[in-house]
């Protein structure tokens, strides 16, 4: 269990806030300030590790090692996804959200099956979301993770995968591909996060626990 004891630093008043930092601000509060003691968060302690190389050694196991191999022999690319591009796939978003009803044993939340909205750029370095895209080989959009970041914290706000790839994708999982490609850039190019979280521990099906601790969270309470 990770004790995080000093308060999270998270710039909510910084001088280059804009509206559009309020809900990003607002949206990790609800984390970084629990009112429940009992709000066991998945988290990633970034500067536990020297690199991302160090990450993957002492993180993936043998068999999840080989499968992200596999993955990426198999031609499945994982990268950033910047504003203008997403906007101008929303389509693809489109299809990945309504993939399948249900994930995890639960019927999908309905905003999934709203046409996403075009975002617009924002320019404060402290609050802004983040997205991460998997392409297949033949460059269709199959999976994507949505990052918030605030201060020194970042949140998975949506990480989700196209139902029949997921399928399809026998040597491996292309989600995991995905997630160290978000830990990867937040290390190389985001060297202020200390903090990596996915929502929190015990909740949801059993399996996506066992998902979040294979991929190097733990669990985590602010003290």
């Amino acid at each position: 269990m990770i004790k995080i004891n000093d308060p999270v630093t998270i710039f909510a008043n910084a001088p280059t806030c804009n509206n559009h930092c309020f809900p990003v601000i607002e949206y990790t509060q609800t984390y970084v300030l629990p009112t429940n003691d009992d709000c066991v968060l998945a988290v990633i302690p970034v500067k536990d590790y020297s690199n991302p190389d160090d990450f993957f050694n002492k993180v993936f196991g043998k068999s999840t090692s080989y499968k992200f191999r596999k993955v990426a022999e198999d031609g499945y690319i994982c990268r950033p996804v910047d504003v203008d591009e997403r906007n101008a796939r929303l389509d693809e978003l489109y299809t990945i959200n309504t993939s399948t009803d249900e994930r995890q044993g639960g019927k999908m939340n309905e905003t999934y099956c709203q046409y996403p909205e075009k975002w617009e750029k924002t320019d404060c370095p402290h609050h802004f979301i983040k997205t991460y895209g998997a392409f297949a080989p033949d460059g269709t959009w199959i999976g994507y993770i949505d990052v918030v970041f605030a201060g020194e914290w970042t949140n998975t706000k949506h990480l989700l995968g196209h139902k029949q790839y997921l399928n399809e994708c026998k040597r491996g999982s292309f989600m995991v591909n995905l997630w160290f490609c978000l830990v990867k850039d937040i290390m190389e190019n985001h060297s202020h996060i200390n903090y990596i979280q996915y929502h929190l521990m015990g909740v949801g099906n059993p399996g996506l626990d066992e998902w979040k601790k294979r991929v190097g969270l733990r669990e985590a309470l602010i003290i």
